[in-house]
């Protein structure tokens, strides 16, 4: 009885064959993970407040921006890209006056001391001695989805 070299294509292949598996079966679990992500994070976390576009016509269009209220806070929302929004408390810290967006200078305004914001909330001008308190915000779809703390 022999014992010579097997046929190594069999064993030469399996190791690569292996790798591509577990290659695409990474990749197809990433995908399905992105596909997941936003309902997986809305399911679990109730922070997150649902605003529909069809009652808020002013955050349809880029540029758009409203004064709402949610949970006691209220709130500037502004649209400035089709999945771009920002939200902000909507009184300025320096002496909590109402701020405004101004979509010319794609900036926050407060206008009872000329002070700007950029959409980050940072001081661009003006006596305000903080940044704006900032909550994060995703277009979905048909509507505006605020992480607002509860409480």
């Amino acid at each position: 009885m022999s014992h010579g070299p097997r046929s190594s294509s069999r064993s030469k292949s399996e190791p690569v064959e292996s790798a591509r598996r577990g290659f695409f079966a990474v990749l197809s679990g990433l995908a399905l993970a992105l596909l997941a992500w936003p309902k997986a994070v809305l399911a679990g976390s109730k922070p997150w407040v649902a605003i529909p576009l069809s009652k808020a016509p002013k955050l349809k269009k880029t540029g758009g921006s409203m004064v709402t209220r949610i949970r006691g806070q209220e709130l500037l929302v502004i649209r400035d890209g089709d999945g771009s929004v920002h939200a902000f408390e909507a009184k300025c810290p320096h002496e909590e006056c109402d701020l405004n967006y101004a979509p010319e200078r794609q900036a926050v305004e407060c206008p009872c001391h000329d002070a700007f914001f950029d959409l980050c909330g940072k001081v661009l001008q003006g006596p305000p001695p903080r940044p704006l308190v900032s909550y994060p915000a995703i277009v979905d779809g048909d509507r505006i989805l605020l992480r607002i703390p509860e409480g």
